[in-house]
Formats: C-alpha cells, sequence, structure tokens
C-alpha cells in the first residue's frame, strides 16, 4: 500500500482567510502583471519568427519582460515568507511561480490548501463545482479561438503572395495567431491549477500543452536566427540562419495543425455521447478514491480486530 500523503497544514482555513483578505488588491495588480507578461511573451514570439533582425523591437519587448519577470518573482518570494508555509507544495509554488511567470495568473503565493486566486472571481476553493464552472466558461470562447486558425490557415495557403505585398494583412494574422496563442495559454494555466491531478489533466488535454510548447520551440530557432544575422560572421552563418528559418516554419506549421485538431477534438467533445463519457470519468474517480478507502477501513478493522476478522472468515 502507499504511503499516505502528508496533509497541508492550512488546509482547515478559512477561504479567504485574514492574510488573503489584506492581499486581494495585490492580487488584483500581479495577476494583471502576469497576463501583461504572457501578452508581451505572444508578441515576442511573433516578432522573433517574423524580423528577429529587428534587434531594438526586441531588445524593448525583452527588457519590459525581464523588468515584469523580476516584479512577479520577488512578489513569490515575499508572499511565501508572508505566508509562513513551508511545506512542500509551498516550496513547489515558489519554484513554478519564480520559473514561469505567467502562472501567476491563477497560482498565488498567499494560497492556502484548496483556497485558490482566480481574475474575475477571487478566492475561491478549488473544486469539481468551481472547475467545471470554469470549463464551461471557457468552453465557446475557446471554440472560437480555434475556428479563428482556419482563415488564417487558407490565407497563408493561398495568399501567400498578397501577404507579401500588404504588411497590414500579414501584421492582422500576426496578432489573430499571437490572440490564439495567448488564449490557449490562459486556459491551459487555469484549468491545470483548478485540476485536482495535474498529470493526468495534462495528459488528457496534450493538444492544448503542444500549441502552448510549439511556438517556443520556433522561438529558440528564431533567436538564434537572429542572433547569427546580428552578429554577422558570414556565410556559414547565414546558411544556418536560412535552416533555422526553414525548421521554425515546420515548427509553426505544426502548431497550426494542433490548433486545427483541437477544433476538431472541442467540436466532437460537444456531442451528447463524448459529454456521456466524460460525465462517466468523472463519476469513476470519485467511486475509485470510495473503493480504496473502504479497503483501507477494512484493513484497519482487522488490524484492530483480528479475532473478529477469523470469524467472519470461518463463517
Amino acid at each position: 500500500m502507499p504511503p499516505e500523503a502528508k496533509p497541508d497544514p492550512d488546509a482547515g482555513r478559512d477561504c479567504p482567510d485574514q492574510l488573503q483578505i489584506e492581499v486581494i488588491s495585490l492580487e488584483q495588480v500581479m495577476s494583471g502583471l502576469a497576463l501583461a507578461f504572457l501578452v508581451l511573451a505572444a508578441l515576442a514570439l511573433r516578432q522573433i519568427e517574423r524580423a528577429p533582425e529587428h534587434t531594438e523591437a526586441s531588445r524593448l519587448l525583452g527588457g519590459t519582460m525581464l523588468a515584469l519577470w523580476v516584479a512577479l518573482g520577488l512578489d513569490a518570494l515575499v508572499g511565501f515568507w508572508r505566508r509562513r508555509v513551508f511545506s512542500w507544495p509551498a516550496v513547489q509554488r515558489l519554484l513554478l511561480l519564480s520559473l514561469i511567470p505567467p502562472f501567476r495568473i491563477a497560482q498565488s503565493p498567499y494560497s492556502a490548501g484548496s483556497c485558490i486566486w482566480l481574475p474575475g472571481l477571487g478566492w475561491r476553493r478549488a473544486d469539481q463545482d468551481l472547475y467545471e464552472r470554469v470549463e464551461r466558461a471557457f468552453a465557446i470562447p475557446m471554440l472560437v479561438m480555434a475556428i479563428l486558425i482556419l482563415p488564417i490557415l487558407a490565407a497563408e495557403l493561398f495568399l501567400a503572395k498578397a501577404l507579401a505585398e500588404h504588411p497590414g494583412v500579414r501584421l492582422a494574422l500576426d496578432l489573430g495567431t499571437a490572440l490564439i496563442w495567448l488564449a490557449f495559454c490562459v486556459e491551459l494555466i487555469v484549468m491545470s491549477t483548478l485540476a485536482s491531478k495535474k498529470l493526468p489533466y495534462l495528459a488528457r488535454n496534450w493538444i492544448n500543452l503542444a500549441i502552448v510548447v510549439l511556438p517556443f520551440l520556433a522561438f529558440l530557432r528564431g533567436l538564434k536566427a537572429g542572433r547569427a544575422l546580428w552578429l554577422g560572421k558570414g556565410l556559414g552563418k547565414a546558411a544556418k540562419t536560412l535552416k533555422a528559418y526553414r525548421l521554425r516554419g515546420l515548427w509553426m506549421r505544426g502548431w497550426r495543425g494542433m490548433v486545427a485538431l483541437d477544433l476538431m477534438e472541442r467540436l466532437l467533445h460537444r456531442t451528447p455521447e463524448r459529454r456521456l463519457t466524460r460525465l462517466r470519468e468523472i463519476l469513476a474517480e470519485p467511486e475509485r478514491d470510495m473503493a480504496s478507502l473502504r479497503r483501507r477501513i477494512e484493513d484497519l478493522e482487522a488490524e484492530l480486530d483480528p479475532g473478529s476478522a477469523r470469524a467472519e472468515d470461518t463463517e
């Protein structure tokens, strides 16, 4: 039998507790800064992909993002100290907020037990009801975001020459792509925070995870290309730059394909059969937990009263 998880010392607190009430204004500001960081990240991804040679714009974006990263990191450290719960979950949250600042949108260093902060909702106790409520709230907007990829794909497949001649249309498509990526990031951050079991949630929603991660791979390739152009180290570097651009283009095509695949999954998920399957999966999880608890209770009862257990076996 696996060892029992240690209870969170904050699990029994009120939601919100006194400290959480005191930092409500701070929570609004910091979650807003985390969202701003994510918006800048979306713009930076497009900037590196389209124009890595524009170093001034890249430096401005990078400098602003670094300043926000420092501010969010300090906030995570101060919150960890003020919360004064030095448990492993609190340390994990500190590391997450320090390394991936956008998670500050729905993760707070002032969280306690199951009490979490959500923008627009404030402090809420995370449970299955809240998970389903937020999932329903995301359903239609995310379906619209996924549908937006269709005109972008059509334009890039059939209007490539026209896009090259009209920078304004190209910019609009870039902003649309950035908006789609931003929406998927926010959904993944919020829903993974609310999910009681993080890894199974990410496994079920691997398409969403790929949509969020793939542009970063293209970003790294584009960053190398921009550095090569900036340093200007001859034909060898130019050849590597062209290769990086081609590979980056493949990553981004894969990203668009993932968004299209996600659209199909979301449309299929809205059928009664898929909803019924999902409800059965939700019901099966607590039933398995209850069966496990019953077995543990029976084992403990047998340890406390072995004579009674032997009598029942004889009967």
